[in-house]
């Protein structure tokens, strides 16, 4: 029981790790700041996948939806910790529902 434990410890501190890791460029582009008046909203219902969406709120824990996209990897991890017990998968919803996330 200790060994199994352990295990399920080690697989959801490892996805954490994976999902945390991602690179951060510190690069500056310009220091201006433009301020436009009639600026387009940044979030439509035209950028949200639907698709992704529907996947991830009924299979997000089995982490379907990132097989949908492509990634096996995080796949593979949402499938072995039941989606980080279900907060990684809330993640995901809330940024495909941001449109952050396509396939």
């Amino acid at each position: 029981m200790k060994k199994l434990l352990f295990i399920i410890v080690a697989l959801v501190s490892l996805s954490t790790l994976t999902y945390a890791s991602f690179p951060v460029s510190n690069e500056v582009i310009s220091n201006e700041v433009v301020v436009s008046p009639e600026a387009p909203s940044t979030n439509s219902a035209a950028d949200i996948d639907w698709t992704l969406f529907i996947l991830c709120f009924f299979l997000g824990a089995l982490g379907v939806h990132r097989f949908a996209m492509g990634d096996i990897t995080n796949g593979i991890l949402m499938l072995l910790t039941a989606g980080g017990c279900g907060v990684w998968a809330l993640i995901d919803l809330i940024k495909i529902a941001q449109g952050k996330m396509r396939m």
